[in-house]
This record gives C-alpha cells, structure tokens and sequence, in this order.
C-alpha cells in the first residue's frame, strides 16, 4: 500500500540567511520541527455542525466507495504510477514573496525528485530507494531515507488526495455539514503512516464524491519532545488529466503558513529516466 502524508525537515548548509529558510519552508509546504522550540498540545478536531453525529457504521465504506469511484475506481487509482507535475506556489499570509515554482517527479513509490527555484536559488530534493540527498546551489548534502519521506509524502497529500480514501486503518462517518459548496460529508481517519500516528477529517463533496478538505494532526518526535502537527489542505478546483481528476488549485494552512498552489502542467504515466534519481543530473528548466 502506498504510503504517504507527514511533512518532514529539510536540512541545509549552515550560513542560509533566515528569509532563504523561510522561502524554503514554503515552497515545500513542511515545518523546521527544529525550530519550533515548543511542544504542541493535543487538540481535538471538532465534529460536524450539522447532520447526524457518527453512530451509523455502515455508512463510511459505502460514502469511501462512492468517493473513489467518483475518481475511477480503486484500480485506476493504483494504475497511476509514475507523474510529473509543475506548480507555483504563492504565499497568501506574506505579501511580499514572489511565487516560487516547483517541478515534482514520482516513480512507482519508491522514488521521488522536486525541484525549486526562487529566482537564482535552487533546491533539488531526491529519494531514490533507500537513499535520499539535497542539493542547494551545488553543495550536495546526503539524508537518511526516513528523513526525507516525510517530504515525499506531503507532496502525495497535495496532488494526489484520492490516496487518502486507501491508506489509513480506520474510517468513521461522522455526519454532515452545510457549506457554501452544498453539503460536505465528513469522515474521521486514523491510522500509522510511516511510523507517526495520524488523525483527521475528510470532507467529501455531497454532489461530486470528490474530497474539498483534508484536516489533520500528526504526532512526531521532534529535538524539544513529542509535539503535534497540524496542517489543513483544501482542494479548490479538479482538472480532467488522461482521465484522472487531479486537483489543479490548492490552499494550504500548516505551520502558521498559508499557501496558494496552482498546478501548470501534470505529465502522467509516462516513462521517467532514471538519471533524474541520481547525484549527478542538475535540475531541469521550468516550464514558461
């Protein structure tokens, strides 16, 4: 099963200006638990406004299903295997940052490249199997794999949130709300991704099936201690890619950072090379 969602740490050289590090948290939508120097406490999601409140069991694996079919069906779901995607990304809480582009590559589930620029400043993110390395302007810095998954994972979360609906343990229905979308299905999650324990809300599209809003809380050890992170990731608008309903206007909310991230292109199940998961490709040109 795939497997997905934590945001991670990026490491970097020592000597970064602190604005560098903060566009950098950005692009990849993560939190520095670093320097968080607190601990988070645990805060209960709330539930639904309106509607039923849970008890009925029976109705969060018939509103799952009705959920992934409305993007193919589980196996078309799982057939998509290998994407590349372009998107730029816009911060929405800090005015004076320019957008920032990203190029993302996915191959089968265990190798994973992104490429930022902001302006002059390159950062190229790899995990390919069991090993994983960053490369900022040139100075290449090696990581251990179960650093940089976490990275991996967040950016699965954001363009592929049909993935939601197939890997955690438990789903729980938890009524309904009313929204100016029409009304919104919720559905509590829980479960181990990577070896954190993750707990959220799904809200699905009364109408399209299709998820608008995924809440979550991760539980991680950090340098200070246990802490939780929280996020919220909405998916504004859906495009039609070879037959995949991929999101193509995001807004995310993680770590007192909003971002707005719009979707250029998406290139999907075609053939990788394999060179772009080795030291030794620089990254490639944006798209125009």
């Amino acid at each position: 099963m795939l497997q997905l969602l934590s945001p991670s740490y990026l490491y970097l050289p020592r000597g970064f200006s602190k604005k560098t590090l903060i566009l950098l948290r950005l692009i990849l939508l993560i939190s520095f638990a670093v320097c968080l120097g607190c601990h988070f406490s645990l805060l209960p999601l709330q539930g639904a406004e309106v509607g039923k409140t849970a008890p009925v069991r029976e109705q969060a694996p018939g509103l799952i299903n009705a959920a992934l079919e409305a993007y193919g069906g589980s196996a078309k779901v799982l057939s998509l295997r290998s994407f590349v995607v372009e998107y730029n990304v816009q911060s929405t809480s800090q005015s004076d940052f320019n957008p920032i582009s990203a190029k993302t590559y996915f191959k089968d589930t265990d190798q994973f490249r992104s490429e930022i620029w902001d302006g002059n400043l390159q950062v190229v993110t790899v995990l390919s199997r069991n090993q994983g390395w960053v490369e900022v302007d040139g100075t290449t810095i090696s990581r251990p794999q179960k650093e940089l998954t976490p990275l991996r994972n967040e950016t699965l979360s954001l363009l592929r949130p049909e993935l939601l609906l197939l890997i955690f343990s438990k789903y729980r229905y938890d009524g309904h709300i009313k929204e100016k979308q029409g009304r919104m299905h919720q559905i509590q999650i829980s479960g181990f991704v990577d070896g954190e324990y993750i707990r959220g809300r799904l809200s699905i599209n009364g109408k399209t099936f299709l998820i608008e809003k995924y809440e979550f809380e991760i539980e991680r050890e950090m340098t200070s201690g246990p802490g939780i992170f929280q996020g919220q990731i909405d998916y504004l608008k859906y495009s039609a890619v070879k037959g995949f309903k991929f999101p193509s206007k995001i807004l995310s909310r993680q770590a007192g950072k909003t971002s707005y991230i719009t979707v250029t292109t998406a290139t999907l199940n075609e053939p990788i090379d394999e060179n772009f998961f080795r030291k030794t490709v620089p990254a490639s040109r944006k798209s125009n």
